[in-house]
């Protein structure tokens, strides 16, 4: 399971957005823009929505392959124990890019949603329903409640939410997949739900 951690966290570390945003816009997309190395940051950036769409279609099949990836090199009757340990460390990879962290002597990546949701695909695909589902329902609401168009909390809810569906749908070792890839992307979504809230009217009152 160690091994399928690195192994993942290794296809992980590779800077799609970076790359996209590079080739196409000369542009270093983990210093513009929100920071962020992932397909909304690339979109605004770039303002190309075939940059943003290649960039998570790219973050998604590095989620795939590692997931996938980890069955080759695993014990028969393992595949789920080790698919699990993939999907957290290829997130990981993501979402603390070493290359990028060395490079910018601090610690950047992206969110990690599309690279999971590669991952889920091969595995656990009812995961990204109910993650879509919870996103869209509590987005809908807080928009109607209180006119907040920023998807971050919605996100966060979502992420949050995939613990208990991860344990009606599926079983224990996705449970406590759910409960790493929460570990891994709490201090991102924490930060910018923090960021959204001392932006908004009100915060400094």
């Amino acid at each position: 399971m160690i091994l399928a951690f690195l192994a993942a966290f290794l296809v992980g570390s590779v800077p799609a957005a970076w790359i996209v945003v590079r080739l196409q816009a000369r542009k270093d997309v983990s210093s513009t823009g929100s920071g962020n190395v992932g397909a909304f940051n690339a979109l605004r950036v770039t303002r190309s929505r075939w940059v943003g769409a290649s960039v998570v279609v790219l973050d998604m099949a590095k989620g795939a392959l590692a997931a996938w990836l980890v069955t080759r090199i695993g014990i028969a009757g393992e595949d789920l124990h080790l698919q699990c340990a993939a999907t957290v460390g290829v997130v990981a990879g993501h979402n603390y890019n070493p290359w990028l962290s060395i490079a910018r002597r601090r610690l950047t990546g992206g969110k990690g949603f599309a690279a999971a949701g590669g991952a889920f695909i091969v595995f656990c695909p009812w995961l990204i329903a109910c993650w879509l589902g919870v996103c869209v329902g509590v987005y809908v609401l807080l928009r109607r409640a209180i006119g907040m168009r920023d998807e971050a909390p919605a996100s966060a809810a979502a992420t949050v939410g995939l613990v208990p569906s991860s344990l009606l749908i599926y079983d224990l070792p996705t449970c406590w997949m759910a409960v790493g890839l929460i570990v891994v992307i709490a201090p991102k979504m924490v930060q910018e739900v923090w960021g959204l809230l001392r932006s908004s009217p009100g915060a400094g009152a």
